[in-house]
């Protein structure tokens, strides 16, 4: 008479056996058992001319090309800076059309609109320059564009980090002026030289 635990050993064993069937029917079917042929013979081989041929093919169609900037150069310049964004110039030329913006009041503006473009896309020549609208120890125009030291650091790293030598003159010159500030009294001074530093 078969014991409790034999009867246990040949359940699990019959288990297992049913589940190895299960697995290899599985696999069978996935082989043999489907529409897609596991083997193919010589004559169920796909020949060349029921490929499609890429001659057929319709050739792809072209990218469009960048959008060539349509302001009125009789526009005010402001508007000229804001269209040439709009349509999407790059930052070497958002730095050329800054340059040659006809003198008017609202030029500086319309060319820190072009530069803070540039800048913001990496360009270092434009960080300079944004550098200087922003820094205090500069008297060229700013347009509407509020002095700020800190902002002025910012930008000069920047330009300095992409090559532009010429921003070490700038920062040194712009450190001098908060120092003294700083020794002044300023509490906003005295804590951006203990941030640069």
């Amino acid at each position: 008479m078969a014991t409790y635990g034999q009867n246990r050993r040949w359940f699990l064993k019959a288990v297992i056996v049913i589940f190895i069937l299960v697995i290899a029917a599985g696999i069978w079917y996935l082989m043999w058992g489907t529409d897609i042929p596991f083997k193919t013979t010589p004559e169920e081989k796909t020949t060349p001319t029921e490929l499609p041929r890429m001659a057929n093919l319709p050739p792809p169609e072209p990218k469009p090309l960048p959008p060539t900037p349509s302001y009125s150069p009789n526009a005010p310049v402001i508007e000229q800076a804001r269209e040439a964004l709009r349509e999407g110039i790059d930052p070497a030329g958002a730095v050329a059309l800054s340059k040659t913006l006809p003198e008017s009041p609202e030029r500086a503006d319309a060319a820190f609109l072009l530069l803070e473009y540039a800048a913001e896309e990496g360009h270092a020549e434009a960080a300079l320059v944004v550098g200087r609208y922003y820094d205090p120890t500069e008297d060229g125009p700013s347009g509407s564009i509020r002095k700020n030291p800190e902002t002025a650091h910012d930008w000069y790293q920047e330009a300095l980090a992409g090559g532009q030598e010429d921003a070490k003159k700038y920062l040194a010159k712009l450190q001098q002026r908060v120092q003294e500030e700083a020794t002044n009294g300023s509490r906003r001074a005295q804590a951006l030289i203990k941030k640069w530093q």
